[in-house]
């Protein structure tokens, strides 16, 4: 047996295998190691959100005046921290707010209303999103659908009923019109129909107690008389024949 043949002799023939171990160890998928706490502030909190920065409070009428109260201590003889402790919660001195060194300041806009904005007013910015989401049109068609609704109520109210004729009706009445235009406006007497080239001719036979027109007898008094003598004796001549 060689050298090689004795190291793989038994289950150390098998290679690359861990032993079988004797703990009970979690699933395959357990991850190994102590988990850190997620952090509050990702790559986007940071990159995305702009912190202003917020300046310290200026000392207000709350706070100590720590020279004058170091000095009073020293007086005191006062030398230990833990004694500076009690003898600040005994002894409590305010801090006196410096006065101006010249003429006092002059009181601007800003002052009185904190709100108040320097400059010339610019025009405002546009509302992209009214803009985008249609909002204009749509409260034009519900302003547009309001005065169609109160124009509608409007005639309701002012029309007057209607009532639907037949065409037996209709026919009716427009002769009934038509009557009453003729009798009102009679139209004027029609020309009898007569040849272009004969209505600037005259009449040429001429006969004695008749006027040039043979169709139109004369009616004035001699006229009359002549053409009744004329039918007497006309008549007579009848009797003797």
């Amino acid at each position: 047996m060689t050298r090689g043949e004795a190291l793989l002799a038994g289950d150390e023939k098998v290679v690359g295998k861990a032993k079988p171990t004797v703990y009970d160890l979690p699933h395959e998928g357990h991850a190994y190691g102590r988990s850190d706490p997620a952090d509050a502030e990702g790559a986007r909190e940071v990159t995305m959100h702009w912190a202003a920065h917020v300046p310290h409070p200026k000392s207000g009428p709350d706070c100590q005046d720590f020279r004058k109260l170091n000095r009073a201590a020293a007086k005191s003889g006062v030398r230990h921290a833990k004694d500076m402790a009690e003898f600040r919660k005994v002894v409590d001195i305010k801090l006196i707010p410096k006065g101006a060194a010249g003429c006092l300041p002059k009181v601007i806009p800003s002052d009185v209303i904190p709100s108040f904005a320097y400059g010339q007013k610019s025009r405002p910015s546009t509302p992209i999103a009214h803009v985008v989401g249609n909002t204009y049109a749509m409260e034009y068609e519900e302003l547009q659908e309001q005065g169609y609704r109160n124009l509608e109520m409007r005639q309701q109210t002012l029309s007057k009923t209607k009532i639907k004729l037949t065409k037996a009706a209709k026919d009716r009445i427009s002769a009934a019109r038509l009557r009453n235009d003729e009798r009102d406006n009679p139209p004027l007497p029609k020309e009898p129909f007569k040849m272009s080239k004969f209505k600037k001719v005259s009449s040429r036979m001429l006969l004695p107690g008749i006027n040039r027109s043979a169709s139109m007898p004369n009616l004035t008094k001699s006229g009359m008389s002549h053409q009744a003598s004329r039918m007497m004796g006309g008549s007579e001549e009848l009797d003797l024949q």
